[in-house]
């Protein structure tokens, strides 16, 4: 279907009026009038009843003229849309990132976004690491944020955004570190750094660690066992540090090692502003 004859039909439609269409097309009014008859013959239906004074819409003409009425209204709509991004700088982005940086930090730092930048909208998933990296691959989202994790692929661009140290917490204040040494550790099983820091404080206090829960795969969860008084855990100081401003933890051993989190952006889009406005606030956000 030709457009052009459709915006035709569709002034004529609106205006109930060959002369008046065809002043608001700026075109004379027999182009008007040949045009609707190809139209017509394209179509093989008469849209107009011409047998009075006042032309009126058939049943066929009356059916298209919903039709045209509902596509020139998404036409405006999208005129709208790309005068919003050409005229006021307007654009969008496709936030990933893994759950225990998007529940944590992520909603304070897009309200600081959202402030600083309020011409720039977002959609956010919240994934595992692997299959949020294959989303950035695909294009499913702009920019993925995670854990320090080295990622190796010359399609994208790694940005390390900050360090944050890891701690020992429990849910109430310890006059002597060594007493947790009476207390059941509640560890991550998958982290190294962990592993690492504990083996430091141990040599530290001259203490052996050894009652201990594992958990696999859920941070949340631990920081609940510590919330009910299981034990203690240690974790990055950024994916506890809403509970200890809330005095819901306390952290009785800050270590030397620190834990981070990373952007990783394809290299095609790096450059875009939108993220690079995004990644000056990741830069700028503190807690």
């Amino acid at each position: 279907m030709d457009l052009h004859y459709l915006k035709i039909f569709y002034e004529v439609a609106n205006e109930g009026s060959f002369t008046k269409a065809a002043n608001k097309l700026y075109i004379n009014q027999s182009a008007v009038s040949i045009q609707i008859k190809k139209f017509e013959e394209l179509l093989n239906t008469k849209l107009f009843d011409r047998s009075s004074k006042k032309i009126k819409l058939t049943y066929s003409g009356e059916v298209l003229y919903k039709i045209a009425e509902e596509i020139f209204q998404k036409v405006k709509r999208a005129e709208k849309e790309i005068e919003r991004i050409v005229v006021y700088d307007k654009a969008k982005i496709v936030i990933g990132s893994t759950h225990l940086i998007g529940e944590q930090m992520l909603p304070r730092i897009l309200r600081q976004f959202v402030m600083n930048y309020p011409e720039i909208e977002f959609d956010l998933i919240i994934k595992d690491r692997t299959p949020l990296i294959k989303d950035l691959k695909e294009g499913k989202v702009d920019v993925a944020l995670m854990g320090t994790y080295y990622v190796k692929d010359k399609e994208l661009e790694v940005i390390e955004i900050a360090n944050y140290p890891f701690v020992i917490i429990y849910n109430e204040e310890i006059d002597d570190p060594t007493e947790l040494a009476e207390k059941k550790l509640i560890m991550r099983n998958d982290s190294p750094l962990t592993r690492k820091n504990i083996a430091n404080f141990e040599k530290k206090y001259k203490v052996s660690l050894d009652d201990k829960i594992s958990v696999q795969g859920s941070i949340e969860t631990i920081k609940n066992l510590v919330k009910e008084g299981f034990g203690y855990t240690v974790l990055p100081y950024y994916s506890v540090y809403l509970e200890i401003e809330k005095g819901e933890f306390k952290v009785i051993e800050e270590f030397d090692n620190n834990d981070g989190y990373q952007l990783v952006v394809t290299k095609d889009k790096y450059d875009k502003k939108e993220i690079q406005k995004f990644i000056k606030q990741l830069k700028e956000f503190r807690i």
